[in-house]
């Protein structure tokens, strides 16, 4: 296959997470690299040094601009990349790119975005996932993860968001409260996750409503296997509550990959959300980052 002549090298950088891609000029990847340099695996390393140390073969190019989102940017990244206010447009984005200091490279990094929460005065934050939407359209979007999104875009305009502890909270209470000691040998148990999501879509009382955990695990209503599943259920169905309530019965479109998304999926269906449609995290990410880097005027 014959490719145009390389223009821009971009990576989604997060703190596990390292995506790099190189583009043509025609906006078309030429290559793609993954790498174990997330942020909390950099060790002595700079931030400078670990992308260098993966800017080989075909990346070999320190003479193209390189565009950086993600963590990367956060306060504890190469360079702070200061948060923008939402709403906020592809050009908005662009005109805030932050130069990161470098000897040997050219790289500018991507800024996170901001939105009012539900409560007056607290705020909503992301890194990494606005660079995805750029790269998908208008629509709801759900991006799950230890922080779940939700977010609105209309008109190319990422309108506001919503974040949710769903992945970290699941972990927590799995892990290190008394509604993990009844869990043993989990399976996917599709009824029981069915229930969660039912009984969180009709009750406003989470935390009273998550200790059914332990007392249906206590009286044996639900199998220790699939006791996992029924408090995923509540916390995801937890989070549909809530945005179903702001943005209605509408086409959702989930951001990312594997056994994740697919529950997110079976969660919307389940409670009347027909037309859901996954996207692929890594080409959400591309078409973000070239979106950005040509309103930015990286690549022509």
């Amino acid at each position: 296959m014959t490719y145009a002549a390389p223009a821009l090298i971009a990576a989604d950088w997060g703190t596990t997470n390292f995506r790099l891609f190189l583009f043509g000029t025609d906006g078309e990847i030429i290559a793609k690299h993954t790498a174990n340099i997330g942020l909390k695996n950099l060790g002595v390393l700079t931030f400078e040094q670990a992308l260098l140390s993966v800017m080989k073969g075909d990346f070999d190019r320190p003479d193209l601009p390189i565009l950086l989102s993600g963590m990367v940017g956060s306060r504890t990244g190469w360079v702070e990349a200061p948060y923008q206010s939402c709403p906020s447009s592809l050009a908005d984005i662009a005109a805030h790119l932050v130069t990161a200091p470098s000897d040997r490279l050219k790289v500018r990094i991507v800024p996170g975005l901001c939105a009012s929460a539900d409560h007056e005065g607290l705020l909503n934050v992301m890194r990494g996932e606005e660079t995805q939407l750029f790269g998908l359209g208008d629509g709801v979007f759900v991006l799950p993860g230890t922080h779940s999104k939700w977010a609105k875009v209309e008109g190319s305009v990422i309108e506001g968001f919503s974040s949710y502890m769903t992945g970290e909270m699941f972990q927590v209470l799995k892990r290190n409260s008394i509604l993990g000691d009844l869990m043993d040998n989990d399976k996917d148990d599709e009824e029981a996750f069915k229930l969660g999501v039912d009984r969180a879509m009709a009750d406003k009382s989470f935390l009273s409503l998550v200790f059914s955990v332990r007392t249906e695990g206590l009286f044996g209503h639900i199998a220790p296997e699939s006791l996992s599943s029924y408090l995923s259920g509540l916390l995801i169905g937890s989070e549909i509550r809530a945005e179903s309530i702001r943005h209605g019965i509408r086409p959702v479109g989930i951001v990312g990959d594997g056994s994740l998304s697919k529950l997110y999926k079976r969660a919307l269906n389940h409670t009347g959300f027909t037309d859901v449609t996954i996207h692929d995290g890594d080409t959400a990410a591309a078409g973000g980052l070239w979106a950005i880097a040509q309103q930015g005027k990286l690549v022509l």
